[in-house]
């Protein structure tokens, strides 16, 4: 019962922590701020690695568990479809968004880059 409740509460808070960046990221570009900065650059690849602790996190619970919060009154859910043997779910989904958040931090560094030169130049 406490692995479930840390479990959940590790996985509520690296979600909040995505959407608190992307908050930020998408807040920088409403308020008129430059687009392309180290800063901005920043936001993405905290996302990534934030992403990849999710896969990381699911990688290590999916091996046998189970979580029933109230089995007496039957509520519950079985992970791994009831299987008894350790499986491992690899969630290529967070995987995927991580890889693509990760290649946008490098886009958005180098359009940083060339911002910097823009600037300069003129």
């Amino acid at each position: 019962m406490a692995g479930s409740v840390l479990y959940a509460v590790v996985f509520g808070a690296l979600c909040i922590m995505i959407l608190w960046n992307l908050t930020q990221l998408f807040g920088e570009v409403d308020k008129g701020e430059k687009q392309f900065s180290e800063q901005q650059a920043e936001r993405p690849q905290t996302i990534a690695v934030i992403a990849l602790a999710i896969v990381v996190l699911d990688a290590l619970m999916s091996f046998g568990f189970m979580f029933q919060p109230i089995p007496e009154l039957g509520f519950g859910m079985v992970v791994n479809d009831g299987i008894t043997e350790p499986t491992l779910n690899l969630n290529v989904g967070m995987l995927a968004f991580s890889a693509i958040m990760y290649s946008l931090s490098a886009i958005f560094r180098y359009a940083a880059l060339l911002q910097q030169l823009s600037d300069e130049t003129v």
